[in-house]
């Protein structure tokens, strides 16, 4: 008995020796955000679609695009139907119904090639909305409207992410390490266009007080934490991101140096299912984005941010309704998990593409799969999304 015991410990004191080394290894080689990479990279991305129990599935999908569109004829009776399901079960109040609230210019800064605004304003539920206005300094995107000159623009929501909008307008944060948007907002602006970004609920300066609730630093707890604290009021924090965004998108329309006529809407992750909903409900968008935004949730077994929708429609189902306006949708082959999945498979590029086929209009919707490395391909293709708004508005 004794020398058992005094062969566990042994094995124990080595197990806390070999530890130690192989802690002291990669402390000294590697940060702890290196080291969060490098285990995430190891990961496999090889992913199987769910399998539920056969009970569930009797009745699901009813208003998908496959069941209901089998010509161009079906399009539009099945898109009015479409909308209406959504609107109704996400909530989401018809566009003329957006209420425009004073809006409060925050600060302003003046950058080598564009002018830098900060805004707030009080959302359809009395919470702040913030957000960002890049204004060139060139003239390159600039007409005429109605005799006043006016700008194409484009308004960005960004992925989820403590970094939230500043990661967006390459603006230095004490998250600037988590960065993975690629500064596209700078870039855009200085090619001549207006560009608005929004703060979404529950991240970057509206970032909520975690306290306990969290590990620090985890940049993706607070508006995670926001969206179930949400759901258990009754409320849904996608349904409000979408609201938000139709508000600023009303504010855009009224000012007089935006042309109406182009105006793109982009969303990465995140901000990919917002881009796609408030481009179906909201006129004057003439073309949209989702990078890295849209999956199955039928075959990928949800989010959470979708509670009830499986029963009538899917996320490429809402993203084929665009169709045949111009729409840029992309994913990463690097990408893990369900994003991995659509850029192996191209599940829902197949479906979207469908819809597309109907009006002979495959040219205006363009789909990239990249082989980006930043954030395991969870980021933006640059030069193609450039492309694409430049053909689309520029």
């Amino acid at each position: 008995m004794r020398a058992r015991f005094k062969f566990l410990i042994a094995v124990l004191i080595i197990s806390i020796s070999i530890n130690a080394f192989i802690g002291y290894y990669y402390s000294d080689k590697y940060t702890p955000t290196q080291l969060f990479d490098k285990f995430i990279g190891s990961q496999t991305t090889n992913f199987e679609p769910i399998q539920i129990p056969e009970i569930y599935e009797n009745q699901v999908l009813l208003l998908s695009f496959e069941k209901n569109v089998s010509s161009k004829h079906d399009f539009i009776p099945w898109k009015t139907e479409l909308i209406k399901k959504f609107q109704n079960i996400f909530e989401i109040p018809n566009y003329d119904d957006i209420i425009l609230m004073p809006v409060e210019k925050i600060s302003g800064d003046e950058q080598n090639e564009y002018l830098l605004n900060k805004y707030s304003t009080s959302a359809q539920d009395n919470d702040k909305i913030i957000f960002y206005e890049l204004k060139p300094k060139n003239d390159t995107k600039l007409t005429f409207c109605e005799g006043k000159p006016c700008y194409s623009t484009v308004l960005i929501i960004p992925g989820s992410g403590n970094q939230g909008a500043l990661d967006v307008i390459n603006q230095p944060s004490q998250y600037s390490p988590y960065y993975y948007h690629q500064g596209i907002a700078e870039k855009l602006v200085k090619l001549g266009y207006v560009v608005f970004v929004i703060e979404n609920r529950g991240w970057g300066e509206r970032v909520l007080d975690i306290k306990m609730n969290c590990e620090q630093p985890d940049v993706y707890c607070s508006g995670n934490k926001l969206h179930k604290h949400l759901l258990n009021l009754g409320y849904n924090q996608h349904s409000l991101q979408i609201i938000d965004t139709m508000q600023l998108l009303k504010h855009i329309h009224n000012l007089d140096y935006v042309n109406n006529e182009k105006i793109t809407i982009a969303g990465l992750s995140l901000g990919g299912p917002v881009s796609i909903a408030v481009s179906n409900i909201s006129p004057n968008v003439a073309s949209t984005v989702a990078a890295s935004g849209i999956i199955s949730q039928y075959k990928t077994g949800g989010s959470g941010i979708t509670p009830g929708m499986l029963e009538y429609f899917d996320q490429p189902d809402l993203a084929a309704a665009l169709s045949p306006k111009p729409l840029y949708l992309s994913w990463g082959l690097n990408e893990n998990v369900e994003f991995g999945y659509e850029a192996n498979n191209q599940y829902s590029a197949k479906l979207i593409s469908n819809s597309y086929k109907l009006f002979d209009s495959e040219e205006k919707l363009t789909i990239i799969i990249h082989d980006e490395q930043i954030n395991h391909g969870h980021t933006f293709e640059i030069t193609s999304l450039i492309d694409f708004i430049d053909n689309t508005i520029g």
